[in-house]
């Protein structure tokens, strides 16, 4: 199920300051935040906090060719590939992934993890992680291409 809610929060939009959309990527508790959408940075990034559920394993080896993604660790661990080999991230650690850089999360802890998402530049992604939760199995691919994620070989997940 996903389930999308106002609020409280802080943005340079007048009409969006103290609301926050929060996004719930369907039943295993994982949701992501909108901290600052690509309007309210005239373009330059989009930010996104990401609180993965102990359940949540993150997504495979893949690219995007319009947008670099920046990760920041906030809470717990987790595991990132940057193309080549993975490396476990702690809190306050960053990983960046330019455009066309394969790269992948996981999380194979059972406890929760939080990482702040810095796309660059700025790119609308609220649909895409709200039909995530919902989309059908046959229509997955399309969704991925329709919003620039490209998957590669498993890479030693």
């Amino acid at each position: 199920m996903t389930d999308t809610t106002q609020t409280d929060g802080c943005c340079s939009q007048p009409e969006q300051a103290g609301k926050t959309r929060t996004i719930r990527l369907g039943a295993g508790g994982s949701t992501i935040e909108v901290l600052a959408r690509k309007a309210e940075t005239g373009g330059i990034v989009s930010i996104y906090r990401w609180r993965m559920s102990p359940s949540s394993r993150g997504p495979s080896p893949h690219f995007h060719t319009t947008f670099s993604e920046t990760f920041i660790v906030e809470e717990g661990d987790v595991d990132y590939f940057d193309g080549r080999a993975w490396r476990t991230l702690r809190p306050g650690d960053t990983a960046h992934a330019s455009m066309g850089d394969v790269h992948a999360i996981r999380k194979e802890r059972a406890e929760p993890a939080t990482l702040l998402m810095v796309l660059s530049p700025g790119v609308l992604r609220e649909e895409y992680f709200a039909e995530l939760a919902t989309v059908h199995e046959r229509d997955l691919s399309r969704l991925h291409d329709a919003h620039d994620n490209h998957f590669v070989g498993d890479c030693e997940r």
